[in-house]
């Protein structure tokens, strides 16, 4: 259990991370990085790439950034040519459940089926609520419900690519914002339906939307992580990158004063580059001693405490609610999602 703490906030700022050093055999491995075009996620890319998986799958949300983007791995990993099939660049696009659905179809009719460790990083912040296509909130969807969906659908891969010794991980890239997300959950308890009141565009400003969402990864990863067998074919844990200088904050259409004070907040709190924060994501996927890590939150390569909240009578039933809603909401978009939780999950998390 934790709260936030600028003391402790800015402590890791400027504290070093460790490259990472992997444990075991990365060479038989097939990875997956969700948003590696820039920022965490392509910075993290290269650090994969350089360990020679058998195979890297980087996603970017179109075709044409997904070749910028593997041509730019290769060329910082530097691999032989341009031609290795060590790193495979594939569309996904988040703000879309279609495209999910077709991203997991297409993985599965084009490989052996092989997923050792999926990295979830693509997210979005928006200064402006927008709604996608599938009628959500881009943040909400993006960085929560698609990303759990992409996760559940990857869950059987995973499992089946799981070893003993070594067990496939999944990792959610959240952030300390979700220590501040809880204080717009204050009347959840009155809330006939989570998703849909935090859908609403009176919920709250952006910032509380992007915490909000952070939060929600928090507990989508340890409802699952205490509803996997034991001991677990999959390590699930979500990871604190810190404040990094990425290019989360590009949406075009922020207002100038919120960038102007992003900028400004870059050297005033001592942002990381995303090549440190990206260690973060690393060390989570492939490096430390994996099961310790299972249904926690890391930060700075450490297991640390999560939100206070969660821990609370309010917060407990807040999260079973919202795993129960989101199953749900996921198995009406795709109906494997619900087999696959009978087949994967217990349904006692006790």
């Amino acid at each position: 259990m934790a709260r936030f703490s600028i003391l402790q906030f800015f402590r890791e700022q400027r504290s070093i991370l460790p490259l990472p050093q992997a444990v075991g055999d990365v060479g038989s491995k097939t990875l997956m990085v969700t948003g590696s075009n820039v920022g965490l996620g392509f910075e993290a890319s290269v650090h994969l790439a350089k360990m020679r998986p058998r195979l890297l799958v980087a996603t970017s949300r179109d075709s044409v950034k997904c070749e910028h983007a593997r041509e730019a791995i290769l060329q910082r990993a530097a691999t032989d040519s341009v031609d290795s099939p060590g790193v495979s660049a594939r569309p996904l696009d988040l703000s879309n459940f279609e495209s999910v659905r077709a991203f997991v179809d297409k993985f599965a009719a084009e490989g052996d089926g092989q997923l050792n460790v999926l990295v979830a990083n693509a997210g979005v912040f928006c200064a402006d609520y927008t709604r996608t296509q599938d009628g959500w909130d881009v943040i909400l969807q993006v960085n929560y419900l698609s990303t759990a969906l992409l996760s559940i659908l990857l869950l059987p891969y995973l499992v089946k690519s799981s070893s003993a010794d070594s067990p496939s991980r999944l990792v959610l890239v959240s952030s300390d914002g979700h220590y501040l997300g809880s204080s717009d959950l204050k009347k959840a308890g009155t809330w006939s339906y989570i998703l849909d009141t935090i859908n609403d565009k009176e919920f709250g400003s952006s910032v509380a939307r992007y915490n909000v969402s952070k939060l929600l990864e928090v507990i989508f990863v340890r409802e699952l992580a205490a509803r996997l067998p034991d001991p677990t074919p999959v390590v699930a844990c979500t990871v604190n990158p810190g404040y990094c200088r990425s290019n989360l904050f590009r949406d075009p259409e922020s207002k100038w004063f919120l960038r102007t004070i992003l900028s400004g907040a870059k050297n005033l709190l001592f942002a990381r580059s995303a090549e440190e924060g990206s260690r973060t994501l690393v060390h989570a996927a492939i490096a430390g001693e994996a099961r310790s890590m299972h249904g926690r939150y890391l930060s700075s390569c450490k297991v640390t405490g999560e939100n206070d909240y969660l821990f609370t009578p309010e917060g407990k039933a807040f999260s079973t609610k919202l795993w129960a809603e989101t199953i749900a909401i996921l198995s009406r978009v795709d109906g494997r999602v619900s087999e696959i939780v009978a087949q994967h999950l217990r349904a006692d998390p006790s």
